[in-house]
């Protein structure tokens, strides 16, 4: 093709985009997989467990990426894959597996190069300020491979808003509780939170009470369309939590947001915790209370699991004694049943009015006592 050709033809500027993110995109994979912090974890004892993330359909193992033009590095990656995978330097091909997906909003993959796995999250919003965090939780010493710890950020490419960072190997404490080792899954959450009372990191958003009322506003809201007498239910719920909301005077520190028990990870000798993207400033009750909420829900709507629930909640309070307000952590807790009951319908297996109602009853419980 001639230049004068070149310079008419109107799509050369976003061909020309598309190859450069492609670029980009196969660069950062390499780079992460060869990175001298997941060589070593190659070579480390591993627990035989593979962690997996509920998706629609299941873990995806051979992965058509989403269609998804609000998550730029989606379109490089398949780009990437369609031009003849990407490969390490030594011709291990690049495998993927879809994790997790919010459409329009972030996208978890796992890539793995033979033994090498890392963590790729895509995102619609700019992703500097999980970066800034990652920097600062690694200054503290939390990004080793030993004690409390969270993965290490290996690279990131602000255009494509991508972020690749270690993989954390371990069963959950939800898999943990699941499996009747509830004890171990509190102690696990009680080490976090030892660890997370000294940790000097002063980033992120506020997060407490205020802000999180008027999300349980939002989420009893969401009952009326579905179904009115659980909307109503959750309505009177939102009112007893806005009348018991406590004060919170102390210092805000770090806290993750979402704190669920599937994002505390049994790394062998301490725990890992991932998903960092919600964290911000505020009460760790906030975290005490949705770890607990994760907790109980096991044992509420699976009463094989009720007496691993409550070993679990034993063990937590116990390892966490003189750290947390009690009326503080019940009005939290509640917050989130609230939250996880209004997530009951995704699963229309007939049952899940039941399950919401069930969850509905122990938050309200939880509201009255925190008042």
């Amino acid at each position: 093709m001639s230049s004068s050709s070149n310079e008419t033809d109107p799509n050369r500027h976003e061909r020309a985009g598309r190859t450069r993110a492609t670029a980009l995109i196969t660069g950062l994979l390499i780079a992460s997989l060869s990175h001298p912090v997941v060589a070593r974890a190659e070579t480390k004892q591993s627990k035989s467990y593979v962690r997996r993330k509920a998706w629609p359909g299941g873990v995806k193992e051979t992965v058509e990426f989403p269609d998804d033009s609000a998550l730029p590095a989606l379109e490089a990656m398949r780009a990437a894959s369609q031009a003849g995978g990407i490969r390490l330097p030594d011709e291990a091909p690049i495998e993927f597996s879809l994790c997790g997906y919010s459409p329009g909003s972030r996208a978890t993959f796992e890539a793995r190069a033979g033994r090498h796995r890392v963590a790729v999250k895509a995102y619609e919003e700019d992703p500097v300020p999980e970066v800034a965090l990652y920097v600062a939780l690694a200054a503290a010493g939390l990004a080793g491979d030993s004690g409390a710890r969270v993965p290490p950020l290996l690279a990131w490419e602000h255009g494509l808003r991508v972020l690749v960072i270690g993989w954390l190997e371990g069963p959950t404490a939800r898999d943990l509780v699941r499996s009747g080792q509830g004890r171990r899954a509190g102690e696990l959450g009680a080490c976090w939170f030892q660890r997370m009372a000294s940790l000097p990191v002063k980033l992120g958003p506020p997060l407490g009470a205020a802000q999180m009322l008027q999300r349980a506003r939002d989420w009893a809201a969401g009952f009326l369309p579905i179904d009115s007498a659980l909307g109503t239910k959750a309505r009177e719920l939102a009112e007893i939590l806005a009348g018991t909301q406590p004060k919170e005077e102390g210092t805000p520190r770090l806290v993750h947001g979402t704190l669920y028990a599937r994002h505390i990870l049994d790394c062998g000798d301490g725990p890992g915790v991932i998903d960092w993207q919600r964290f911000g400033q505020g009460p760790v009750e906030l975290d005490a209370g949705t770890f607990l909420a994760t907790i109980s829900r096991i044992g509420l709507l699976d009463r094989t699991r009720e007496s691993e629930a409550a070993q679990a909640r034993e063990a937590f309070l116990a390892g966490t004694a003189g750290l947390l307000d009690e009326r503080s952590l019940a009005w939290h807790e509640s917050a989130m049943l609230l939250r996880l009951a209004g997530k009951q319908h995704r699963r229309d297996d007939g049952r899940w009015l039941e399950r919401a109602d069930t969850l509905l009853g122990e938050a309200a419980r939880l509201a009255e006592a925190a008042g």
